[in-house]
């Protein structure tokens, strides 16, 4: 039979891909009303959420994962009338930024007061717009090409708590929940089951769905996630990303000198699109020195978190011409 669900989400949650996969194509009348997620990796979940609020939108008679139909279509833009993100900043009308509100359950339930042709979805989580984390962004980089856009830019999900999906707006939707109109379903992002009150956990199947992060690896697009917007670092950003590569690197119990290989290489490659450009050519020969620099330093048995201070202090310096302009 084919597939259903994108290949690249089925390597990841094989369990949970096949499960859902399963009640799709054997009797989708019977696929439940309330799902929890749980795990660390929230945008993973964003987007196996997204995925299938589009398998069980999709109009096509035989279901693809690259189907292009309108329905598929709108969800990948984030524009579908039935599939709604309900979190602090969507799906509401009052001015609240913080909690998911009983206005929007009284919202949410409004609406499945009406009739629908489609398969209605919600999705709720915690949601801000802000520079996301090394981690959020090497997971956003991952799932690209699944096609799904987020509601706005920089627009990030994150895990539901009992402090933004209190337990006023959590109980008002309790019967929803429990006896939704056909062809409805609630799906929570959560890092914890703990963290939803206990009536909503009940009434829902709940998944770990936590895919390990990948390693930083030049080879899987992370090195660009990772060094953010290198070459044109400043003092601040240079400091503020040797922490946070230097946090990835313990987390993921990655090697370091893994990292500078991949960095030297990246390097190398601004240098090669640069052929034309004496002023680059100068500078990115001169941080691939400084990677190797920062190498020996390693083998000399100075603490990686001077080492990458170091290098990405030294790079911010060295990213000007001599007027003071960024090379890039």
């Amino acid at each position: 039979m084919t597939d259903l669900i994108n290949p690249l989400l089925k390597e990841k949650f094989p369990f949970v891909s096949n499960y859902f996969e399963t009640m799709v194509k054997t009797d989708v009348d019977k696929f439940p009303q309330a799902i929890v997620f749980e795990g660390l990796d929230t945008i993973g979940q964003y987007m196996f959420s997204m995925e299938l609020a589009r398998v069980l939108n999709c109009i096509e008679t035989v279901k693809t994962p690259n189907c292009s139909c309108i329905n598929c279509a709108w969800i990948r833009d984030v524009k579908h009338p039935s599939v709604n993100i309900v979190s602090p900043i969507n799906f509401k009308d009052d001015a609240s930024k913080t909690v998911i509100s009983i206005n929007q359950a009284k919202k949410v339930i409004s609406s499945l007061r009406e009739t629908s042709d489609y398969h209605r979805v919600f999705i709720f989580c915690d949601a801000k717009v802000k520079q996301r984390s090394v981690a959020e962004s090497i997971s956003a980089k991952e799932f690209e090409s699944l096609g799904f856009n987020f509601p706005e830019e920089n627009w990030t999900p994150m895990s539901l708590s009992s402090k933004v999906f209190k337990s006023e707006a959590s109980n008002s939707l309790l019967k929803s929940i429990e006896e939704p109109p056909k062809r409805t379903t609630f799906i929570f992002l959560t890092q914890n089951r703990e963290d939803l009150i206990s009536t909503i956990v009940s009434r829902s199947v709940v998944f770990k769905l936590s895919a390990p992060k990948p390693k930083p690896s030049l080879k899987n697009g992370n090195i660009a996630a990772l060094l953010g917007v290198y070459p044109n670092l400043d003092i601040q950003s240079a400091l503020e990303i040797s922490g946070e590569i230097e946090a990835y690197l313990k987390s993921e119990g990655a090697d370091i000198f893994d990292f500078l290989n991949d960095f030297q290489e990246y390097a190398l490659s601004f240098l090669k699109g640069n052929i034309n450009n004496k002023a680059a050519l100068n500078v990115f020969n001169l941080h691939i020195k400084l990677i190797q620099r920062a190498k020996k330093r390693l083998k000399a048995s100075m603490s990686p978190r001077v080492v990458l201070e170091s290098l990405f202090i030294d790079i911010a310096q060295s990213s000007k011409t001599s007027s003071g302009e960024r090379i890039l």
